[in-house]
C-alpha cells in the first residue's frame, strides 16, 4: 500500500470515529488524507494535519473540529491544521473564516482587533482588502499583519492570500462601511437564532427516546434495572462485610462491558465515593439492557443498588447490581459577587518536592472557573511551575502570580545576647533551665526552675524549685518533663519562684541556657509580668556556642552534646540535672573558645557571628515572595540559584543579607506557622513581634484547620488561644499598616485529594516531620469557604483579610512574563565579528584567496540568516566548546542538522561539508563543483588528480540544503547537537 493510501485510509478511520461518513458530508471530505500526526506526551496534546482536495465550508469546518475534541476530550487537547490541493476560494469563505482567523491571532491590540472585527474583508480574486481608519492602524497592520493574516487562513486550508490594507481617510465612508458589516450581522445573527430555535424544538420532540445499536432506549438520565425508592445511602468503608442489599453513590473511574459465553452481558464498573472504592457488577437481561450498559461512561456519578457478595474471582468483596441511576453531582461553587472573589497567594503543585499532588494547569484553571482575578504560586525553594502556570493563565484567562516559599535564615545567630565587655576567666555564670506548660511564654507558664551559680570553674550554688500552673498538666507535659501534678499542685506562685531567683542571681552575673532565647523568653515575660522588666542580663547560649565550635556535628542537642564530652546527664529534661550537666558543658566549650580564637570576654563571642557557614547553624523560617515585575522575576531567579548553589544546606537556604540584596521588585509575606512571624506571636509579646514584622511587605493568616496539628502537638493549647493569635496578628498589620491577607497554604484541590497527599507524605516515613502528627485540611477553598473561616474575627475583618487585602496584593503586582516572547541570545562582545572571520579563514584556507562563486554565495546566505538574527553567538559558543573539548583530550561530533550549514563546517563545529559533490586541489586550491544533481556524495566521485598542478584532488560535499537547519526563513532557532567521547 502507498503512502497515500495509508494517509487516506487513516482519514476514514478518523471520519468514521467521529460519525462524519454520511453522504451530505463525504463529497467534501473526498481524497482527504491524514498526512501527520504529532503527539507531544509532556503536554498531552494532539496535532492532526489532514490534507483535503478543497476547502471546508465554515459550517462544516466547526463540526469537524467540535467532533474531534469531544471524540479526544479524555485524551489529549486537540489542534488541526488543514491544507487544501486545490483551493477554490471565494468571497463567502472569506467572510465566514474571518472571525476565526482574528480570534486566532494573539497578542493582538484591543482597539485594533475592535476595528478589524468590525468589518468584512473585501475580496478581489486575488487580492484581500481591509480598512483601516487612522494612520497608526494602517502602519501598524501593513508591517506586522499582513503576513500572520495570511498565514492563519493558511492553517484553515486556504492558499498563500495576498492581504492589502488600505488607509480610508472618509470618515463618512469608513462609518458606512462599518454600518453595513453591522446590518449584515444582525441579519445573520437573527438567521441563526431561528435555526437554533428549530433545532431546540426538534431537540424536545425528540426527547422522547434514544436509538442505541439499533435499540431504542428512554432519554434523559441512564437507568438500567428498577428505579430505586429514596432510601439511606451507605459510605464505601461501611462495607466490611456481605450484605443483602445497599444503596451507594459515586464517580465512576473505569467502566467495562464484555458479552460471555451464553450471550449475556456483564457489566464491570469501579465507583469511589472518596471513603473508599468498590467495584460493581451487573448481568444484562435484556437487550436494552445490553445498550444501556453501553452508556455508562468514566466521569459518571451514579446510585447503584444491589447485594455484597465476596467475589471468588477478584477475592474481595463486590456489589451485584440490580439498579443504576445517573445522578447529577454538583461541583463547589464560589458564590461571592464576581468584584468580591479572594486571591490565593499561598499555594503549592507538584514541584514543591514530595509535598503538594494537584497539577498546577487544574489549580489554575478552578481558579478561574470560580472567578478569581489571579492566583500566585508558592512553591518550597523553587519555580520549576512556572511554564506551565503561565500557559495555564494564557489559556484561562487569569492573572498568575509568580512566586515561592522560601527557607530563610539569618546570616548568623548571635552566641551572646545584651553582650557586656566581661571576662569570662573571672565572670559569674548563672547556668539555668526553666520546664513549662508548652512553648509560649504568652500562652504557657513555667512549672519548674532551676539553676547552677559557677564561678572560677567550681559549682558554688544551686536554686531550684518546682511552680503551681493551677491546672492539670497535660499527657506530653508529663511524659516530656516526668513532672507530675502531685509536684506543683502545693508548689509556690509563679511569682514568688520569680522574685526568689531574680534575687538569687545578684549583680553582674552571665545567664547561660541551652536554646537561651526560648528560656530567656520565659524569663522576661515573667519579669514583665511581675514588674521586674528593667532587668537586663548577658546571656550566654550554649547551644549557639556548640554550633560555631563543632559544625561538623548533625545535632548539638545538650543529650548528644554530654554523650560527646562525656559529661553525665542523669535524667534529661529535668530542670536541676539540665543545669548540672550545661554547667559542665560550658566550662569545656569556654575552654575551646578561649584556646582556639582567643575568645576572652563575652562581648568576643559574637565576633564570629556570620562568619563562613553560620547560615548553616541558622534555623529556617518559611516566608513568601512574589514578583511583583519582570525585575522582581529576575530578582526571584538569583535568589533561587544562590540558595541551591552557594547557601544550601539541607534546604535550599535563603539568608536574609540576600533577600535584601535583591528585595527590588519583590514583596515579602510573613509566610506559614513555620514563619517567624506567626511562631513569635505563638511564642513572645507582641512588642517582640513588632519588630520582627516590620521586615515584611503583608502578614498571611491561615484557616484553623490549617494550624490544626499544632493544636495536636499542644504548641497551641486551646482553639480560643489560636484564633487569639490570628486577632493579634491582625492588630499588628494594623498598627504597621501592613495588609494581613487570609491564605489556604494550598496542597491539592479538593478535600478528598487529602489522601494522595497522605499516601505522598506517608511514604517519606519518619524522615518527614509531618508524619508526626495528622495533615492539616490544605484543599483550594472558594471566597465562601474562606469567609466562613474567618468568621470569628467578624464580617467587616473577614471580607478584609479574605477579599480586599487578597485583592489588593493582586492589583500591586504587574505584567511578569517568565516566558518570553522574543529570543535573548548570550552576548559575547564582537561576536559577529569573530564569526566572519573565522568562517572566511576556513574558507580561504580550503578554496583559496579567490572563493569560488558557489561557496562565496552560500556563505553570504548563511551569513546574512545567522547574523541577522542573531544566531552568531551561538556559533561561536558552540565552536569554542569543541576546541576546549578537543584540547583537553575529547574527541567530538557533532549530530543532527548542523551539518547543512556551511559556517558550522568552517567554524569546525561539524565535519560535514554540505556544498554540492566536489573536487578541491589540497595544494593549489582549485576546485570543481558538479552542482545538476548527477551525484548524491562527494565521497562517491572518480578519484582524480588536479588538473593545474597534478596532485590528488580532495572529494567533498553532501549537497545538504542550508534551509534544512534554519528553516525556509532562516529563523529557526539553531539546535546544535555535540556528542563528546574521551580519546
Amino acid at each position: 500500500m502507498s503512502t497515500t493510501q495509508e494517509a487516506q485510509q487513516r482519514f476514514q478511520i478518523l471520519l468514521q470515529q467521529l460519525e462524519l461518513t454520511e453522504d451530505v458530508y463525504m463529497s467534501f471530505f473526498e481524497g482527504g488524507e491524514l498526512s501527520r500526526m504529532t503527539v507531544h506526551k509532556t503536554n498531552r496534546q494532539w496535532h492532526f494535519h489532514v490534507t483535503l482536495q478543497q476547502i471546508l465550508p465554515y459550517k462544516l469546518y466547526e463540526l469537524f473540529i467540535v467532533r474531534l475534541r469531544e471524540r479526544f476530550s479524555g485524551i489529549a487537547a486537540i489542534q488541526l491544521s488543514l491544507s487544501s490541493v486545490d483551493p477554490e476560494v471565494t468571497a463567502a469563505l472569506i467572510h465566514d473564516y474571518w472571525a476565526l482567523v482574528l480570534n486566532s491571532i494573539d497578542g493582538m491590540a484591543p482597539p485594533l482587533r475592535q476595528t478589524l472585527s468590525n468589518q468584512q474583508p473585501q475580496w478581489t480574486g486575488n487580492k484581500m482588502k481591509l480598512v483601516c481608519g487612522q494612520q497608526v492602524e494602517y502602519l501598524t497592520c501593513k508591517n506586522k499583519y499582513t503576513d500572520i493574516i495570511a498565514q492563519h487562513y493558511q492553517y484553515f486550508g486556504f492558499p498563500q492570500l495576498q492581504v492589502d490594507f488600505e488607509l480610508q481617510e472618509d470618515k463618512e465612508a469608513f462609518t458606512r462601511l462599518q454600518e453595513q458589516f453591522f446590518e449584515k450581522r444582525r441579519e445573520e445573527e437573527e438567521q441563526l437564532g431561528q435555526k437554533a430555535y428549530e433545532i431546540v424544538q426538534k431537540g424536545a420532540s425528540a426527547k422522547e427516546d434514544v436509538v442505541v445499536n439499533d435499540i431504542v432506549v428512554p432519554a434523559g438520565p441512564l437507568q438500567i434495572g428498577k428505579p430505586l425508592q429514596d432510601g439511606e445511602v451507605t459510605e464505601l468503608k461501611r462495607i466490611q462485610e456481605e450484605e443483602r442489599f445497599v444503596v451507594v453513590e459515586g464517580y465512576v473511574f473505569d467502566v467495562e462491558v464484555k458479552e460471555l459465553r451464553s450471550g449475556r452481558h456483564i457489566l464491570t464498573m469501579k465507583m469511589t465515593d472518596y471513603t473508599d472504592s468498590i467495584v460493581v457488577k451487573m448481568f444484562s437481561n435484556t437487550k436494552t439492557d445490553i445498550a444501556l450498559m453501553s452508556m455508562v461512561k468514566k466521569g459518571m456519578w451514579v446510585r447503584v443498588g444491589g447485594g455484597v457478595q465476596n467475589d471468588t474471582f477478584l477475592r474481595d468483596l463486590v456489589i451485584m447490581g440490580r439498579s443504576i441511576t445517573e445522578i447529577s453531582h454538583e461541583s463547589r461553587k464560589d458564590t461571592a459577587k464576581d468584584d468580591e472573589k479572594r486571591v490565593e497567594l499561598h499555594l503549592h503543585t507538584p514541584m514543591s518536592q514530595m509535598d503538594a499532588v494537584t497539577p498546577v494547569s487544574t489549580l489554575v484553571a478552578q481558579a478561574a472557573k470560580w472567578g478569581h482575578p489571579a492566583v500566585a504560586i508558592t512553591d518550597h525553594a523553587v519555580v520549576q511551575s512556572f511554564p506551565e502556570a503561565y500557559a495555564a493563565g494564557k489559556k484561562n484567562g487569569i492573572k498568575v502570580l509568580y512566586g515561592l516559599e522560601a527557607y530563610l535564615v539569618d546570616d548568623g545567630v548571635p552566641i551572646a545576647y545584651d553582650a557586656e565587655h566581661i571576662d569570662l576567666e573571672n565572670a559569674t555564670f548563672v547556668v539555668f533551665d526553666v520546664e513549662t506548660t508548652g512553648l509560649s511564654a504568652v500562652y504557657d507558664t513555667i512549672i519548674e526552675l532551676a539553676a547552677v551559680k559557677i564561678q572560677n570553674g567550681q559549682k558554688i550554688d544551686e536554686f531550684s524549685s518546682f511552680a503551681n500552673p493551677h491546672h492539670k498538666l497535660s499527657a506530653t507535659t508529663i511524659e516530656l518533663t516526668g513532672i507530675e501534678d502531685k509536684d506543683v499542685e502545693n508548689a509556690p506562685e509563679v511569682e514568688e519562684v520569680i522574685r526568689q531567683f531574680h534575687d538569687w542571681i545578684g549583680e553582674g552575673s552571665i545567664l547561660v541556657a541551652h536554646n537561651a532565647s526560648f528560656d530567656m523568653g520565659f524569663l522576661y515575660t515573667s519579669y514583665k509580668r511581675f514588674g521586674l522588666d528593667d532587668t537586663i542580663h548577658p546571656v550566654i547560649d550554649t547551644l549557639e556556642l556548640a554550633r560555631f565550635l563543632h559544625p561538623e556535628m548533625k545535632s548539638h542537642r545538650l543529650n548528644v552534646l554530654c554523650k560527646k564530652f562525656g559529661i553525665d546527664l542523669t535524667q534529661h529534661h529535668r530542670a536541676i540535672y539540665d543545669c548540672r550537666a550545661t554547667g559542665d558543658l560550658l566550662l569545656h566549650l569556654l575552654k575551646e573558645a578561649m584556646d582556639n580564637h582567643d575568645i576572652t570576654h563575652q562581648d568576643d563571642l559574637n565576633n564570629y557571628v556570620g562568619a563562613g557557614d553560620a547560615y548553616k547553624r541558622a534555623r529556617p523560617y518559611h516566608c513568601t515572595i512574589l514578583a511583583m515585575d519582570n525585575d522582581g522575576l529576575k530578582n526571584l531567579f538569583k535568589l533561587v540559584s544562590t540558595a541551591h548553589v552557594q547557601t544550601y544546606y539541607r534546604v535550599p537556604r535563603v539568608t536574609r543579607s540576600s533577600l535584601m540584596q535583591y528585595r527590588k521588585g519583590l514583596l515579602v509575606g510573613s509566610g506559614c506557622d513555620k514563619g517567624e512571624v506567626f511562631e513569635a506571636m505563638m511564642q513572645k509579646q507582641p512588642e517582640e513581634v513588632e519588630e520582627i514584622a516590620k521586615f515584611y511587605d503583608y502578614i498571611e493568616i491561615m484557616p484553623k484547620p490549617v494550624y490544626a496539628h499544632l493544636l495536636e502537638s499542644e504548641m497551641v493549647q486551646t482553639e480560643f488561644q489560636l484564633e487569639d493569635i490570628i486577632r493579634k496578628l491582625v492588630k499588628l498589620g494594623k498598627k504597621l499598616d501592613k495588609p494581613v491577607v487570609a491564605t489556604g497554604n494550598v496542597h491539592y484541590l479538593n478535600k478528598e485529594d487529602a489522601m494522595f497527599r497522605q499516601i505522598l507524605i506517608g511514604s517519606q516515613g519518619g524522615a518527614n516531620p509531618l508524619n508526626r502528627y495528622k495533615l492539616p485540611e490544605v484543599h483550594f477553598r472558594t471566597t465562601n469557604e474562606m469567609l466562613d473561616e474567618f468568621a470569628f474575627l467578624g464580617e467587616d475583618v473577614a471580607k478584609e483579610v479574605v477579599v480586599t487585602n487578597t485583592q489588593l496584593i493582586a492589583n500591586m503586582i504587574g505584567d511578569v512574563k517568565p516566558i518570553k516572547d522574543d529570543l535573548y541570545t548570550p552576548k559575547i562582545e564582537g561576536s559577529d565579528e569573530e564569526v566572519t572571520n573565522l568562517t572566511y579563514e576556513m574558507a580561504r584556507s580550503i578554496y583559496g584567496e579567490q572563493l569560488p562563486d558557489i561557496v562565496q554565495a552560500r556563505i553570504d546566505k548563511e551569513l546574512k540568516s545567522i547574523l541577522g538574527h542573531g544566531f552568531g553567538v551561538i556559533y561561536l559558543i558552540s565552536a569554542k566548546l569543541v576546541k576546549k573539548s578537543l584540547a583537553d583530550g575529547y574527541l567530538v561530533g557533532s549530530r543532527g542538522s548542523v551539518g547543512s550549514s556551511l559556517v558550522a563546517t568552517f567554524m569546525e563545529i561539524t565535519e560535514v561539508n554540505p556544498l554540492p559533490p566536489h573536487y578541491v586541489c589540497p595544494d593549489c586550491k582549485h576546485s570543481e563543483f558538479i552542482a545538476d544533481g548527477s551525484v548524491a556524495s562527494g565521497y562517491d566521485l572518480p578519484n582524480k588528480t588536479c588538473p593545474k598542478c597534478g596532485a590528488n584532488y580532495k572529494k567533498d560535499g553532501q549537497d545538504i540544503p542550508f534551509e534544512t537547519f534554519l528553516g525556509f526563513k532562516g529563523d529557526k532557532v539553531p539546535d546544535i547537537d555535540l556528542s563528546a567521547t574521551r580519546c
